[in-house]
Parts: C-alpha cells; sequence; structure tokens
C-alpha cells in the first residue's frame, strides 16, 4: 500500500531523501511508548512502527518513530547487565578484527552502553572513550571508573581527531543515520577507520522469519542491507575495506529463553540452570560489519 498523495510530502527517504515511500508493514505497536519498550534485551520480536520502503534506494524506515531520544535518556536494562560476560568477549572479538586495520591510538565508541567495549579497548592499550545517551547505563560505566561521557553525538567533550570510531548496533536507532556517519568521518583522523555493525535486513534469517525475525523490533526504525549501507557509506564519503559478519555471543540460557518466545504461550518452558554456565558462540549471518575510512579529496 502507498502512501496517498496527502501524505508523501511528510515522508521522506532517511538516506536518498526520495518521497516515493511504499508502507510495507503497518504498526502493530500496542499502547503507548515508554523507555522499556526499548530496551536492549527487548524480545517483542516482530513488534514494530509501520515501516516504509523507499523505491528509489530500498531503505527501509520507520518514519512515524523518527523522535524516540528521549526514551533512551530513561532506559534502564537489568538483563543487559546480566549478560556482561557474554557482551565484554564479544567485544574483544570486535577489538581484535579493529586491530588488524588499526593497532593502536584513540577509540570513540559510540553507544557504548555500560563501556563494555571501551573497558575492553583500554586492556588492550587503546586510548579509548565512550557516549552513551542512557543516563543508567552510563552512570553504571561511571561506577566502573570508565570513560563513557553521557549524550548523544556530537558532544562537546569528545575533541577528535580519533584513530578509530566505532558504532556497534546504532545505527539502526536512528532518523539520520548519514548524518551521524558524517560526524564520525568529521571526527576520525584521515588515517583512521570507522566501524559499522548493524543488522542485515536481506539476511537469510530475516528473509526466513520474515515480519518475526529478531530484529523487527520497535527501537530499530531504520533497517540496512549491503547496497542500503554502502549508499549511505558514500553519502558520509566513506570507503569500504572490509565487510565482515560477527559473531555473536550468548549464554545457552538466554538463547533457550529467545527459543522459546517463537512458540505458544502453553509450549514455553524455563530455561535449565545449568545452560547459564554454557558459552555459544553465534554467527547466522544476519549482521553486518563494514570498516571504512574516509575517503580521500
Amino acid at each position: 500500500m502507498e502512501i496517498s498523495n496527502t501524505n508523501r510530502m511528510s515522508y521522506r527517504c532517511w538516506l536518498c531523501g526520495s518521497d516515493q515511500l511504499t508502507l510495507i508493514k503497518r504498526s502493530n505497536i500496542n499502547g503507548a511508548l515508554d523507555s522499556r519498550t526499548f530496551s536492549i534485551t527487548d524480545s517483542k520480536y516482530g513488534i514494530t512502527g509501520s515501516i516504509y520502503q523507499c523505491t528509489c534506494c530500498g531503505f527501509r524506515q520507520c518514519s512515524e518513530l523518527d523522535d524516540v531520544l528521549r526514551y533512551y535518556e530513561d532506559l534502564e536494562d537489568e538483563s543487559y547487565e546480566e549478560g556482561r560476560v557474554e557482551r565484554s568477549i564479544q567485544a574483544k572479538k570486535l577489538i581484535e578484527i579493529i586491530a588488524r586495520y588499526k593497532a593502536r591510538g584513540r577509540l570513540l565508541d559510540i553507544g557504548a552502553g555500560t563501556g563494555n567495549l571501551v573497558e575492553v579497548a583500554l586492556n588492550m592499550g587503546f586510548d579509548a572513550q565512550g557516549l552513551e545517551p542512557s543516563k543508567w547505563l552510563q552512570g553504571l560505566a561511571q561506577k566502573r571508573g570508565l570513560p563513557v561521557y553521557l549524550g548523544t553525538f556530537p558532544h562537546s567533550a569528545l575533541v577528535g581527531p580519533y584513530d578509530i570510531v566505532t558504532l556497534i548496533d546504532v545505527i539502526e536507532h536512528v532518523h539520520n543515520p548519514v548524518a551521524l556517519l558524517r560526524g564520525a568521518r568529521d571526527i576520525v583522523a584521515e588515517d583512521g577507520v570507522i566501524v559499522v555493525v548493524t543488522p542485515n535486513v536481506a539476511s537469510c534469517m530475516a528473509r526466513m522469519l520474515g515480519w518475526w525475525w529478531w530484529h523487527y523490533r520497535v527501537a530499530h526504525i531504520g533497517y540496512f542491507h549491503r547496497e542500503t549501507l554502502a549508499f549511505a557509506a558514500e553519502k558520509a564519503h566513506l570507503q569500504l575495506v572490509k565487510m565482515k559478519r560477527p559473531t555473536w555471543f550468548f549464554s545457552a540460557d538466554y538463547l533457550f529463553e529467545r527459543v522459546m518466545t517463537y512458540f505458544p504461550a502453553f509450549m514455553r518452558m524455563k530455561a535449565p540452570v545449568l545452560l547459564k554456565k554454557i558459552l555459544i558462540p553465534l554467527n547466522l549471518g544476519d549482521s553486518l560489519m563494514g570498516i571504512y575510512v574516509p575517503q580521500k579529496g
């Protein structure tokens, strides 16, 4: 169903600026939004705002959810903190990949959460800082003595150039992805690298699960695949060096509980306690990790 001529001018593609948007999924959000709706560990898969697809560049976006910052500022997520061990292992693997392209220097992690990646980077010899909009998450990082600032990007406390800027699972949460990438380019050194990780809406898992794919959820308002991510990077004057599919790490009980969400309520079971001690590396190919450098000239 296409947007009516009356409403079309109110919606433009966040990547290419076209007003040629087609409604491909209606919102199925019930009730008012609050910070809990945007929790990092939200398991209400398939619940999204209305998703529109640009007929010019193919980007998918939730045009009606373009002002969600206030929800992140008040976000608290105890379950996220419970997975700190797994997230730290995941951060270490990401830093090891990044180090192949930039082995040392100043690192800025935008959307730093409780500072997992910042902490790992510091331990691996980088001069690392982070930025996080959630007061609760940033407060936990601060209690650990980690240099994670409160706020959104750009931020007056962050003075470049940085050798590395990371955007790990961030770009799908914003309504201005090209501006975000341009800002990262402005603050990175001429020989620096920018790392972007985001779900791949064209992956086999996304196609197989359809609207029940775990990355279709309220907090994700932009959906990328290789071509749209490449287009956004080009508009931000970034050159791709390497595209990878990163591996994530989860406790077995976490995965068990997530799988249970796909079953009818009467069939769901609690995860056996012993699963909590088992760590599982998982790579389903439904995330993209792009490593970029500023274009010359």
